[in-house]
């Protein structure tokens, strides 16, 4: 029916990680996804894993229950349903065992909790090039409108080519398109009204295999409204099949790393996809870095210099400490005469949260605060942190919050950090403009942590597309890392299978210490709404709304400016820091942390005023931080030199 006889049904298409995808028909690849067919004995191992995992250690599973309620139809208390699966598998198909054991998973809207089908199903995803996503409209209800259009895969779908760019939809498969995304909620997994909407329109165009069957029907029936003309047509556009290896998670650079992840798979394979169509989207990060996942641009604004910073992803690609070291670069050389900086973090599905972490301390003269995250108080942690080799890839710190609650019954432990607050604050200032982050609802994970960490620590403005982000408050970990390190009564799962776990929750700090990233997400300072413009100017009117807003805020006063780089070796400087500083009381400096001197500066006025520091001569390695001060002591700016 859709075949076009002018080319092949499978499409070879050159994949960015060098991999090749295979591209075909539903109708062709049908009997290609399905799952294995499982013994009793094989369900049996799979849903006690699963119970070890939503019982013992899911971190999430009180809040979960009392921020949905409890429903049938919707949220599932997870214990409790995965007891009555148990007690019900003999009477299952393998379908409907796996079906409704993945119900159980994502019923809890929670990106970070995941049960992925075995091989060879879940190497699979069906997507149309289309894609939809939520703009608001000028009485500021919610549309769903085509802001994508995949060109290299519409000669499989030729139907496409009467789709343009803005065009509202209106139904879905002949169901009214609100009513369609609500009734996906529970099965998108996105968590709260923000995140839940976005992540049920996501998944009305992409289905990835690993946690949903195939669409029923081989084609989708899209009726929409001309966004040019205003009149309504349909189009029956055939569902592809992308055959690849799911995202596996990014590259970690040690054993230890693997214990700091915070990340959106689904999403991150969804990024994937749009990758391989080699999407020609507009951008305004027009510069790359030696880090793929840090681009950037400078914009004029009303006749001032305005930074951007996109930060695609907290998994960067070539690690935690190239990305750092080109995003000071950025601060230090490409974007240190700007007036403001944004920093967008729209659509990072997370990663690494130590990464987040140090990135705060860039931003602001203050000492920050880093995430802080808990466990819930089971046996089965004590266990795990006490008694099994996983607990030597963690320091003292973990095992003495749960230490603190062992034998109580209280619900979680205290909430400690990944990195002291000394490690969080050793790099130093970097940028000394007014800073916005722009986020939206798949602002995901160590995303949320980063835009939170930001408002909590009174570094930023946060401006949202919507109303919070997408609310991924947890550090996740895979199964099999508890198979590895652990080992009974965790075993390795059938077919390839694999589940993750919510495992330590995150927990807010400074002005909105105690309070839950999971499901609240961070709420916008400023609502930047996405609209159908926005489709057509590739963010430059909301970049400009943004920009103007942050150069109409107060500006810092006091500045300095050194004469070497941070990095420059002891035998370039000879120890000696010559710097120019202007509406500064005192300087106070420290070597390695400790603090050596306080040099009255008395600069006052816009006038720079030149001052210097050399080191001890027996000081030959290490970090020298300067610290601005005013006349009451309080930090006015900050800048470490390495050497």
């Amino acid at each position: 029916m859709f075949k076009l006889s002018t080319v092949a049904s499978v499409l070879a298409l050159s994949f960015t990680s060098g991999a090749i995808a295979q591209i075909s028909y539903l109708e062709d690849t049908r009997n290609q996804i399905s799952v294995q067919d499982y013994s009793y004995e094989q369900k049996a191992l799979v849903a006690e894993q699963a119970k070890l995992l939503l019982d013992g250690l899911y971190v999430n599973k009180y809040a979960k229950n009392l921020y949905y309620g409890l429903s049938p139809a919707g949220h599932l208390d997870p214990v409790v349903a995965i007891d009555e699966l148990i007690n019900n598998m003999g009477n299952l198909s393998s379908t409907q065992f796996h079906q409704q054991l993945q119900q159980i998973f994502l019923s809890q809207r929670d990106f970070h909790l995941d049960y992925n089908y075995p091989a060879p199903m879940k190497n699979f995803i069906s997507f149309v090039p289309v894609h939809f996503a939520q703009t608001v409209s000028a009485d500021g209800s919610k549309e769903v409108r085509v802001n994508r259009i995949w060109q290299n895969y519409t000669v499989l779908a030729p139907e496409i080519a009467s789709v343009s760019l803005g065009d509202k939809v209106v139904a879905y498969n002949g169901q009214p398109i609100i009513e369609a995304v609500n009734n996906n909620l529970f099965k998108g997994g996105g968590a709260n009204p923000d995140g839940g909407f976005v992540g049920a329109v996501n998944t009305l165009t992409i289905k990835s295999h690993n946690k949903h069957f195939p669409p029923q029907q081989d084609a989708l029936t899209i009726t929409l409204e001309s966004y040019e003309t205003g009149e309504t047509y349909s189009i029956n556009v055939p569902w592809l099949v992308f055959n690849s290896k799911p995202s596996a998670p990014a590259t970690v650079q040690d054993e230890a790393a693997q214990f700091t992840q915070s990340i959106n798979y689904e999403f991150a394979t969804f990024k994937e996809l749009e990758a391989a169509a080699q999407d020609d989207t507009f951008t305004l990060a027009a510069n790359g870095t030696a880090e793929p996942t840090v681009t950037w641009n400078k914009v004029q604004v009303d006749g001032e210099s305005v930074g951007y910073i996109k930060l695609a992803s907290f998994s960067p690609t070539n690690g935690v400490n190239t990305a750092l070291v080109a995003i000071i670069d950025l601060l230090d050389n490409k974007l240190n005469d700007t007036k403001a900086l944004i920093i967008d973090v729209r659509g990072n599905p997370g990663g690494n949260i130590v990464y987040n972490d140090y990135l705060l301390q860039l931003f602001t003269p203050k000492r920050v605060t880093p995430s802080h995250v808990r466990f819930i108080n089971t046996d089965e942690n004590h266990h795990i942190l006490n008694n099994s080799l996983f607990g030597s890839f963690l320091s003292d710190n973990w095992r003495q919050v749960l230490a603190d609650v062992k034998g109580t019954t209280e619900q979680y432990s205290a909430a400690t950090s990944f990195i002291t607050k000394d490690a969080a604050n050793q790099i130093g200032q970097a940028y000394y403009g007014n800073v916005g982050i722009w986020a939206n609802a798949n602002t995901y994970s160590a995303g949320d942590m980063f835009t939170c960490g930001m408002q909590d620590n009174g570094i930023a403005t946060v401006f949202g597309q919507h109303e919070r982000t997408g609310a991924g408050g947890a550090n996740v970990l895979e199964h099999n890392v508890f198979v590895q390190y652990v080992g009974a009564p965790y075993q390795a799962l059938p077919y390839e299978q694999s589940m993750r776990v919510s495992w330590r929750q995150s927990v807010r700090q400074g002005h909105h210490i105690n309070a839950l990233i999971e499901d609240y997400g961070c709420v916008a300072d400023e609502l930047v709404s996405y609209n159908v413009e926005d489709i057509f100017d590739g963010d430059t009117q909301d970049f400009n709304t943004i920009a103007r807003k942050l150069l109409a805020k107060p500006t810092a006063q006091a500045t300095v400016v050194f004469e070497s780089d941070r990095f420059a070796p002891i035998t370039q400087t000879n120890g000696l820091y010559s710097f120019d500083v202007t509406n500064t009381e005192y300087v106070d400096v420290y070597i390695d942390g400790t603090k050596v001197k306080r040099i009255p500066a008395f600069a006052y006025g816009a006038q720079a005023k030149t001052l210097s520091y050399t080191l001890p001569a027996d000081v030959t390695s290490g970090t020298v931080q300067f610290v601005g001060l005013d006349s009451g002591k309080t930090r006015l700016w900050n800048s470490t030199r390495f050497f």
